[in-house]
């Protein structure tokens, strides 16, 4: 009999699969073109990428020792590799659908293209090194590596704000993370406050 953990783990990779699942069903219309799993991809990654960091400071906020929460904390790293994941398929249908090196270089100035580019390369390097024996080669090296992350959110939502044209839609996104962190800030502010007073 399969155990509850396992179940959670098998419904966490289901969720994780349903935007490919949806652009692959998609893809089977008539006037689908490569370019509608474009702009899908990308939010993929954007989405996962927020839920992933927003575990931290939920951790922080509630506390570790709750067994959902320590769950969430063991999947964390699965499901940031899950959002690199997204972000790369994202990268080869736009290098697809624009054909050749030329068509991309000649756009690549644009602010909505290098932002792009620029959150890829740096998200590349927390994802490359999501693994045991990169974190223990790197040692102190990699919380710095991790924080790389944090740029790569600002950079990920003006990518997608410049393309689409709205500032809106990734803000409202971004803002159950951004709500997460600024929580988990004031606890740990009037936590060290009431240290001082104390």
């Amino acid at each position: 009999m399969i155990s509850f953990r396992r179940l959670c783990s098998i419904a966490l990779i289901i969720v994780l699969a349903i935007p490919v699942v949806l652009i692959a069903r998609e893809s089977g219309n008539e006037d689908w073109v490569l370019a509608d799993a474009i702009p899908p991809t990308g939010e993929a990654a954007a989405f996962i990428m927020f839920a992933a960091m927003g575990i931290g400071p939920l951790a922080r906020i509630i506390g570790a020792r709750r067994r959902w929460v320590a769950w969430l904390l063991r999947k964390r790293r699965m499901i940031g590799v899950t959002a690199f994941c997204y972000a790369m398929l994202h990268l080869v249908l736009y290098s697809v659908d624009m054909g050749t090196l030329d068509l991309m270089l000649a756009e690549i100035g644009a602010p909505g293209i290098w932002t792009g580019w620029l959150a890829f390369l740096a998200m590349a390097l927390p994802a490359a090194a999501s693994n045991d024996r990169a974190m223990r080669m790197l040692g102190r090296m990699w919380k710095p590596v991790q924080r790389l992350l944090y740029p790569v959110v600002a950079l990920t939502i003006v990518h997608w704000a410049v393309l689409m044209y709205d500032w809106t839609e990734p803000l409202v996104h971004v803002a159950p993370m951004l709500g997460l962190y600024a929580v988990a800030a004031i606890l740990a502010f009037m936590k060290s406050r009431k240290r001082t007073f104390a």
